[in-house]
């Protein structure tokens, strides 16, 4: 699911306020869109919900997802040994953020589980650590809270500009 925010281009555009930071820290993991929340969410709990999953089974979703998220996005390099195929890690998800001048981009979309991203053939985790996070055009992206919240909706107009 994290992969639609990379590959839909107006879900990229709500993505992009999490891929703003220029380092990696559990703070990160707060840095998003509000939209984004509401889609991604909404992408998650709607189908569990509509299969009847009960609200203590979301529950503990939603707790697994906020600890992993913080986890993930955490400044540490504590490796996990042979559960690094099946658990995402802070080392492992860096190379998610890397910009695309430090390395391979579209890699590690795994929260709390890595094991899809080896699985599917997106998993990257050299030895060192990426020298530069961000997106291409990131060095001009807005700072301000409000700034990256319009930033979405200033994209979507030059876009329909556009002949």
């Amino acid at each position: 699911m994290h992969n639609l925010l990379h590959r839909v281009p107006a879900l990229w555009e709500l993505h992009k306020v999490h891929h703003s930071s220029r380092s990696l820290d559990w703070l990160a993991n707060w840095r998003f869109h509000v939209l984004e929340i509401v889609v991604y969410r909404a992408l998650l709990y709607v189908p569990l919900g509509l299969l009847g999953a009960n609200g203590q089974a979301l529950f503990a979703v939603g707790v697994w997802n906020t600890f992993m998220g913080h986890y993930t996005h955490a400044n540490t390099r504590i490796g996990l040994g042979p559960f690094r195929y099946l658990l995402n890690s802070p080392r492992m998800h860096l190379w998610h953020h890397t910009h695309a001048s430090a390395g391979p981009v579209n890699k590690n979309f795994g929260i709390g589980l890595s094991v899809w991203d080896w699985v599917f053939r997106t998993a990257y985790m050299p030895e060192h650590d990426p020298s530069r996070l961000g997106f291409q055009g990131g060095e001009t992206f807005a700072e301000t809270w409000w700034g990256q919240t319009l930033a979405p909706f200033r994209a979507l107009v030059a876009t329909m500009k556009k002949p």
